[in-house]
């Protein structure tokens, strides 16, 4: 990184439960201490301010529901090579508080989110951006298991948000800006994915 002053800010986006943490994880662990991760889930406005869909229900799935001007500005400050704090979202659940989270501005930092290519403003901050491709049907599963476990959601209210809030979130808002993703990565299967074409388009970005 010879001629970057902070952080190369790579996106890793995905549908909801597309395996975007797996892969971000992975990535991590390539990269050692020349990496860090700032995740978008933790840009969710509080609970009152969320939108809600017809039944008055909150809607996580749309762009509204998410801070994207602090996150573009937060962006701004890891560029600069500037070290970033920030509170962890909770995800509403009763008890848990939230931690302050250190983003040290490393070599790459990655940004693992939802909405990060159709918001321009997310977008054109990114020096590279990775989508991860995983059926509905796969990642409805994946959800399913996750969210009863993590966060506490039961299967009948997965449900609901799946068809009223997740699905109709990928049509709107995800699948129109597929195509202007860097690289694709395949994370339909069990077996792990193939990051080699990533880690080339990273690896070229540190050589810059």
């Amino acid at each position: 990184m010879a001629n970057r002053k902070g952080s190369c800010l790579v996106g890793v986006v995905g549908g909801s439960a597309s395996g975007k943490g797996t892969v971000v994880s992975r990535l991590l662990s390539h990269y050692g201490d020349r990496a860090a991760v700032l995740r978008m889930d933790d840009y969710y406005r509080p609970l009152e301010d969320v939108p809600t869909d017809g039944e008055g229900e909150p809607n996580f799935d749309v762009p509204g529901a998410l801070d994207l001007e602090r996150l573009s500005r937060d962006l701004d400050v890891l560029s600069s090579g500037q070290d970033l704090r920030i509170q962890s979202y909770t995800f509403n659940q009763p008890g848990v508080l939230p931690e302050t989270l250190l983003i040290p501005a490393c070599p790459v930092v990655f940004l693992d989110g939802l909405f990060l290519l159709c918001d321009e403003g997310v977008r054109n901050r990114l020096d590279l951006t990775v989508l991860i491709h995983a059926t509905p049907e796969t990642r409805f599963e994946r959800r399913l298991a996750r969210d009863q476990v993590e966060r506490s959601v039961p299967p009948d209210i997965i449900r609901y948000q799946w068809d009223h809030h997740v699905r109709p979130g990928d049509l709107k808002y995800l699948d129109p800006v597929a195509h202007l993703a860097n690289v694709v990565v395949n994370n339909n299967q069990q077996a792990e994915p193939d990051l080699s074409e990533t880690l080339s388009a990273i690896d070229q970005l540190l050589s810059t």
